[in-house]
């Protein structure tokens, strides 16, 4: 963690080529608030390195469940562990901008349709919704 947060970009780089992110990540289930302190700056800082040298630091931390973590400390009863977390997602991972609106239902009477275009005017091909003739199914 110090090498990450005191090192330079060079020693960032040879960090992570060794495996410090995953490393990092393994040890966010730690309960102790301190530690998780350390080791979120820490990541941080390796994420900020990345950023500035172009490199896809972000994926590493995905790949190896951080990003699971981290966003499960937003539940964490530090709130600075809590506020760290939301910073690093935040910063680095996006954040959702509302709710998607293919994921919300519409309904119509008594049936719901999900990210389904309306077909409302639109002129309706009656080839398309014709019941399609059974047939034996082939591997």
């Amino acid at each position: 963690a110090n090498i990450a947060t005191g090192g330079n970009t060079l020693h960032v780089h040879c960090l992570v080529e060794l495996g410090g992110i995953n490393s990092l990540c393994s040890v966010i289930d730690s309960a102790d608030p301190k530690i998780l302190l350390v080791i979120l700056d820490a990541i941080e800082s390796i994420l900020n390195v990345g950023v500035k040298n172009g490199r896809d630091y972000v994926g590493f931390v995905d790949e190896c469940d951080g990003l699971d973590k981290i966003e499960d400390l937003q539940e964490h009863e530090n709130h600075q562990v809590y506020e760290k977390a939301i910073s690093i997602i935040e910063s680095f991972f996006g954040v959702e901008e509302g709710e998607d609106e293919n994921l919300v239902p519409t309904i119509d009477g008594n049936t719901f349709a999900f990210g389904l275009p309306t077909t409302k005017g639109m002129e309706e091909d009656t080839t398309a919704n014709a019941p399609q003739p059974l047939q034996l199914f082939n591997f």
